[in-house]
């Protein structure tokens, strides 16, 4: 609000927090572009969500990176392993939150959907990395898609973070559970609707949340810098969990899927357009 009262026109861009997008590897040719919602007249209510504008942002990214990989017939980590820019100030965070994510999870190194079936329950992995608030995160996501329903379970997360120095490792765990669990519940569910008046998500039934029984195992592991002062914990892990889910669709199923959340109708939607059954 202005000091008068009167709403601003748009809730915010937050175009620090987009403006970074990509900007761990090493792009000949990078441009970033950002839009906001004309919110003149106090239309909507509006206030950040964690991270905000990061994940939306990473959503795309990541998924793109990972189309270069598949394009180039090389391994996900292998290839964002050799694209990401050692120039930058935070280059080896990148790179520590990376290899720290996929050795948790075991990583096996191949080319994404390079193993494909016809069953009715795929699965499959994906790996993405993002950052918020200085700080940066890697995660492994382990999925399963019933073609026929569609829906994604998310089995497991593996989550990395470089923040520095944690001066408190144990409530940085516990934030970043709490990321891991929550990025799965927007990559999913969480989808505001709205009319051309109002908000018409006013409840849990008409804003769905990720419930204990689809909630998938989560690990996560601190990079601890003893060299760095301490950045943000509470915000970066969420960012790469749903582009993290959503490359692992595309292992499972050979099928990019370009929005969130990824109910299940929109999962078939994608399927049926692209001819997978």
């Amino acid at each position: 609000m202005t000091a008068t009262g009167t709403p601003f026109p748009t809730p915010g861009l937050g175009s620090a927090n987009t403006a970074e997008t990509g900007a761990q590897y090493n792009l000949a040719n990078r441009r970033v572009i950002g839009k906001s919602l004309p919110l003149m007249n106090n239309y909507f209510k509006v206030s950040p969500l964690r991270a905000p504008n990061a994940v939306q942002a990473n959503f795309a990214s990541e998924q793109f990176i990972d189309e270069l990989a598949h394009a180039a017939g090389v391994d996900p980590v292998q290839f964002r392993r050799q694209n990401i820019n050692p120039a930058t100030a935070s280059g080896d965070r990148w790179s520590s939150v990376l290899e720290a994510a996929a050795a948790m999870a075991s990583w096996q190194p191949r080319v994404a959907a390079s193993s494909l079936k016809s069953a009715s329950v795929v699965t499959g992995r994906g790996i993405a990395i993002g950052g918020f608030a200085g700080s940066q995160a890697g995660v492994v996501a382990d999925i399963e898609v019933d073609k026929k329903t569609g829906k994604i379970t998310v089995k497991e997360l593996w989550g990395a973070e470089n923040a520095g120095l944690s001066v408190s490792p144990e409530g940085m765990h516990n934030q970043m559970v709490g990321c891991l669990t929550q990025g799965c519940s927007r990559a999913l569910f969480e989808g505001l609707a709205f009319d051309t008046k109002r908000v018409t998500g006013l409840d849990w039934v008409s804003y769905p949340m990720l419930r204990f029984k689809d909630a998938p195992k989560v690990h996560n592991f601190t990079v601890q810098r003893t060299d760095l002062l301490p950045t943000g914990s509470g915000e970066p892990g969420v960012v790469p969990v749903p582009a993290a889910i959503a490359n692992a669709f595309f292992d499972a199923t050979g099928v990019r899927i370009r929005e969130a959340p990824m109910t299940p109708a929109r999962v078939r939607a994608v399927l049926k357009a692209a001819g997978v059954k």
